[in-house]
């Protein structure tokens, strides 16, 4: 079935989306809301009825609605102030204001250029051996890197982050990154959560068998260090090289027990107020703007009670006595200020891997896409070799 409007064509058969006869990158679950949007023409979707539509009625924040809907307004070309298309209506919903032509047959589809580096990623999902599907963003041509979930993550949130974009590329460049979810969060939200490194690392394994993967390069950021840890002294010949960024091999060493007690009861009680307090942890030196947005990042990728229980899993994993076994090349990077994960965590795991060599930048950003793009260019440089 084809809808078209104005200058667009959505193909529901294809999931495709043309404008000026033009293949538009839109995530699936971008999609699924433009397409409930435009068969609802003139007709107010209520915030209710978008959560029981697209998130099958789970517990989501108003950040991700918005974000959803900002995507769907950039793919189609509509002003998010004159609203031509999709308008808001304050504490109500959302209504599709274009007139609609009838569904007509299956027009031909230019393929998207293969060329555009700012294509959105492939989409996808991978069964693991728990029944459970976990979802991946796939781009870019070259070796294969692997970059494993380092805390609450949502792949498919592409174009809505211009600075996550810009790292992945420039990480990207000659390179095919693969990114995959964490159970509970993101495109792999359905899931439940992993409860021990043991789980975390046997997910890994199933990726790289999905992917038929002979060898491939890691870049483990934050809680993903214990799991880069564990895989490569399991897997040594499959590892190429590693690349830490903002890592440790004990989470337990990161804060005091009773700091942990309370911003778990934080989040759960109060996400809001929660996500801006790791804001604050993540980002410290950013501006008001972008620690707000980084916050609305982590609200969108997974509910309070998914992101403590991922939270305190990266508190309780712990690979300390691995570090000696790894033999791949390593290069670990760190920020002298990180705040989440202290300087001395990075030292510590250049000094305890054989021949690992550490490169410190300025700062106190953990998330790596804060800040200048050293770290992206840095860990692109040591990963192609």
């Amino acid at each position: 079935m084809i809808y078209t409007f104005s200058d667009c064509v959505l193909n529901l058969d294809r999931r495709t989306l043309l404008r000026e006869g033009v293949a538009q990158h839109i995530e699936p679950q971008v999609f699924d809301l433009l397409v409930l949007l435009v068969q609802a023409e003139g007709r107010t979707v209520t915030k209710d009825e978008i959560i029981a539509q697209i998130w099958d009625g789970r517990a989501i924040s108003d950040d991700a609605i918005t974000s959803r809907i900002k995507s769907a307004r950039k793919a189609i070309g509509d002003d998010g102030r004159s609203q031509r298309f999709i308008r808001t209506l304050p504490k109500i919903g959302y209504r599709f204001d274009g007139h609609v032509d009838a569904p007509s047959g299956d027009p031909q589809q230019p393929a998207p250029n293969p060329g555009d580096e700012t294509s959105a990623p492939e989409i996808g999902y991978v069964t693991d051996r728990k029944g459970r599907s976990i979802g991946y963003a796939v781009h870019g041509d070259g070796p294969l890197l692997i970059v494993p979930p380092f805390w609450v993550t949502a792949s498919d949130l592409w174009h809505d982050y211009p600075d996550i974009q810009e790292f992945f590329l420039t990480l990207g460049k000659g390179l095919r990154i693969l990114r995959y979810d964490r159970p509970g969060s993101g495109l792999s939200r359905d899931a439940y959560p992993n409860e021990t490194l043991e789980d975390e690392v046997a997910l890994l394994e199933d990726m790289v068998a999905a992917f038929r993967a002979d060898s491939f390069s890691l870049l483990a950021i934050s809680a993903a260090g214990p799991v880069a840890i564990r895989y490569a002294v399991a897997h040594p010949k499959k590892v190429d090289r590693i690349c830490f960024y903002g890592a440790y091999g004990s989470g337990e060493d990161l804060a005091p027990p009773e700091s942990q007690a309370m911003l778990l009861a934080l989040i759960r009680q109060h996400w809001g107020v929660g996500s801006r307090a790791l804001a604050d942890i993540f980002v410290p030196s950013a501006d008001a703007e972008d620690r707000r947005r980084f916050a609305a990042q982590q609200r969108a990728a997974a509910d309070s009670e998914q992101a403590a229980a991922m939270l305190e899993l990266s508190w309780q994993i712990d690979a300390k006595l691995d570090t000696p076994k790894v033999d791949v090349p390593t290069l670990v990077l760190h920020r002298q200020e990180d705040r989440a994960v202290p300087v001395d965590h990075g030292q510590w795991l250049a000094r305890s891997i054989p021949g690992a060599r550490l490169q410190l930048f300025p700062g106190d950003a953990h998330a790596p896409w804060f800040g200048p793009i050293d770290v992206a260019l840095q860990a692109n440089s040591f990963l192609l070799g």
